[in-house]
């Protein structure tokens, strides 16, 4: 139960907070995880981050960043927002939820159904994150946003000021499996590559999987930027090997799988037909 809710006014502000009030003491951005039946969030105090001003989105030499606190409705209806990442958005199928559901949340959050993380991460996007130190010196930090995932415990207390998407002319494409479009999905894929060279390279291939975690599938990564698979077929084989699938109510261990392999072939196919037309989406 929230028993106590602290208005912030500056990142500064917020992380002080948090760091003040101590354990128990959370973040509060759109509040769908917080409010949500079941959640996987359990605290007494909230700091909300609705003043600090993080919910603009801009854009400069193709550049867009996109503050944490920008609703997945906002950054949908933004003209500078990629296609690709607004495909990723649209897995969000309920526009009341989209109205409340915040950017920086969904990414702090990583859950193994995350609507955007893979995306992100095929899109080599970056992270502005703002941290305080125990003597109360604030400072701000750019990251890949491979390396946020790949060490959470190091960003524990860290605040998501903005996302940035930076590789313009990059391919990024996403697919998405679930029973309905309101259900957990089992299995959430995106691929991103550089076509500038005629062939892919500096490949990311993200997998969220239910009850398995959000994994780069670095084999298949390898594979594609060095040209060893004939078709996306043999790409797929590769897919999943370094998972550890587990039967749910979004699937068994073997659907999921396949599900993994499918959409990996389908999404290189797709990438290499952009090749073929020497464009990027």
């Amino acid at each position: 139960m929230i028993t106590e809710f602290i208005q912030a006014k500056s990142p500064k502000e917020a992380l002080e907070a948090i760091q003040k009030a101590g354990e128990g003491t959370v973040f509060l951005a759109g509040g769908t995880e917080l409010n949500r039946l079941g959640s996987s969030i359990t605290c007494s105090r909230v700091v909300s981050l609705k003043k600090l001003g993080l919910d603009r989105i801009e854009e400069s030499n193709g550049v867009v960043s996109i503050g944490s606190m920008v609703t997945f409705q906002q950054a949908l209806e933004s003209d500078v927002v990629p296609a690709y990442f607004k495909e990723a958005l649209r897995f969000c199928a309920s526009r009341t939820r989209r109205n409340m559901a915040t950017i920086g949340g969904n990414v702090t959050l990583s859950r193994d159904d995350s609507y955007l993380l893979p995306t992100l991460i095929a899109a080599k996007a970056r992270l502005v994150l703002g941290d305080i130190t125990h003597e109360g010196k604030y400072n701000e930090e750019d990251v890949p946003i491979r390396e946020y995932h790949a060490f959470r415990e190091h960003f524990t207390g860290s605040l998501i000021l903005k996302i940035v998407l930076n590789k313009v002319n990059r391919f990024v494409a996403s697919d998405r499996f679930s029973r309905t479009a309101q259900s957990p999905a089992a299995v959430t894929v995106s691929f991103g590559a550089d076509l500038s060279s005629g062939a892919p390279h500096d490949v990311r291939i993200c997998a969220a999987v239910k009850g398995s975690g959000i994994t780069r599938l670095i084999q298949v990564e390898e594979g594609v930027s060095n040209g060893q698979f004939e078709t996306p077929e043999d790409a797929a084989t590769q897919a999943g090997n370094d998972i550890a699938f587990v039967d749910d109510i979004t699937g068994s261990a073997t659907y999921k799988r396949y599900l993994l392999g499918t959409a990996v072939s389908e999404l290189y196919r797709v990438c290499l037909g952009k090749k073929s037309k020497g464009g990027a989406q």
